[in-house]
């Protein structure tokens, strides 16, 4: 009985130190490395899904689980670009803190569910706008109200995760390349 219970503790804390040892470069390449597809905030996005737009690029899941091209800026957000960043969201709160990587992974977390929020709140009510065909002034007063409001604290965000990523970077030797 002694045996079979030690030998379950000694496989329960294999399969333990196994499952859980996520190294530099995934905190890293989960918390930091794609933030740059958040740095279009505000009107460089609209001009990004204009373009989506007018090369047939938007696409929305449909009920099969199929991407479908459409030419509506709303469902797009929706069902593609909002469920990208929750999952984004979900996978750095997976994430085991540890001395090392706790600030980043906070940094992280701030700056996308700070974005998520402007999505599902700001970039939702412009799509809308946009989709329905408002008048461009109106749009244009949208989107310059979205960045007035929030581009600062936005950048203070991704800097703040930048401030602790990229020496964490530099401590791990993992390469960074920046545009």
């Amino acid at each position: 009985m002694k045996t079979k219970l030690i030998n379950c503790l000694i496989i329960f804390i294999i399969i333990q130190s196994c499952g859980f040892n996520t190294s530099p470069e995934d905190y890293f390449d989960t918390t930091t490395l794609n933030t740059n597809l958040l740095t279009n905030f505000g009107s460089k996005d609209f001009e990004h899904f204009n373009n989506l737009k007018l090369q047939n690029g938007l696409y929305t899941e449909n009920e099969e689980g199929e991407w479908v091209a459409q030419n509506k800026l709303v469902p797009h957000l929706q069902t593609y670009v909002i469920p990208s960043l929750e999952k984004k969201i979900k996978e750095i709160k997976d994430l085991r803190p540890t001395a090392s990587t706790e600030a980043m992974i906070n940094a992280s977390l701030l700056l996308h569910e700070f974005t998520l929020e402007k999505y599902q709140l700001d970039y939702l009510h412009i799509a809308q706008l946009i989709d329905n065909q408002t008048n461009s002034k109106v749009i244009t007063a949208a989107i310059f109200n979205l960045e007035h409001s929030h581009a600062e604290k936005f950048w203070e965000l991704h800097k703040k995760l930048t401030d602790v990523a990229l020496p964490y970077a530099k401590a791990n030797n993992i390469e960074v390349t920046r545009y």
